[in-house]
């Protein structure tokens, strides 16, 4: 598989809001956070941020168990993550509780956390080398 340039246009739309335009041809809204003038109607950078963390790693955990042959009938990815207090503000720590309805092994399970966080997905891995990221899983019956 060949891996594609990003590209990605971002307008100012007045106040304190943007849009994303990427190459192909959807609009993102963006807007401040509320603390730094946004309205807080849509979505903020960090809002963003994380949603794609948890997309993405959704996205590498059913495409890993898929080539397992399993299908989870239900997989939520909860994160909390803590911020640096100074600046930048990055985040110190982020932890993932990922909830999976499936009938596997859970060394299987840990094994596809391990190489989705690690290895599969981009996103997990740039938040691996700039903070504290763990993370853990419980199987639903």
């Amino acid at each position: 598989m060949e891996f594609k340039p990003v590209t990605m246009t971002v307008r100012h739309t007045g106040n304190m809001s943007f849009s994303a335009h990427t190459s192909t041809g959807l609009t993102i809204p963006i807007d401040a956070h509320v603390h730094l003038g946004g309205g807080g109607a849509i979505p903020n950078p960090i809002d963003y941020l994380f949603a794609s963390l948890g997309g993405c790693i959704g996205i590498k955990i059913l495409l890993d168990l898929g080539d397992k042959g399993i299908k989870p009938e239900q997989l939520l990815i909860e994160t909390t993550a803590t911020r640096k207090q100074d600046l930048p503000a990055t985040f110190e720590t982020v932890h993932h509780l990922i909830s999976l309805k499936c009938a596997c092994d859970e060394a299987v399970i840990a094994d596809t956390l391990k190489k989705t966080m690690t290895l599969l997905c981009p996103i997990a891995v740039i938040f691996g080398e700039t903070s504290t990221m763990t993370w853990e899983f419980r199987l639903i019956q």
